[in-house]
């Protein structure tokens, strides 16, 4: 699986995350978001979401949490559902994967 930006893409990869007390995590440098599969489907599922957001919200610089600027709620709101229809419309397997069951 890969998320495609776009502008780049990123591989998925599953590796177990147990040792950094992580499920799920994305080094922008690598372009790879990397996933612990030992976790059930629907934790596993809002991991992979969650990852994703991380990679949508550097893509329109909200990557760091000190660079982040104060913003407000309907920014916020927008900023997200404009990134996840973009993400969403780029990556139609990986998201159905996601959302269906």
């Amino acid at each position: 699986m890969e998320v495609f930006t776009g502008v780049k893409t990123y591989q998925i990869i599953q590796k177990s995350l147990n040792k950094d007390g992580l499920y799920g995590c994305v080094e922008f440098s690598k372009s790879l978001l990397t996933i612990d599969p030992n976790q059930c489907i629907e934790d596993y599922k809002g991991t992979l979401l969650h990852e994703i957001c991380h990679i949508g919200f550097d893509l329109y610089g909200l990557g760091d949490d000190d660079e982040m600027p104060q913003i407000g709620n309907e920014y916020l709101t927008t900023v997200t559902s404009n990134m996840i229809q973009m993400l969403a419309g780029l990556n139609p397997g990986l998201f159905k994967f996601i959302f269906h069951e």
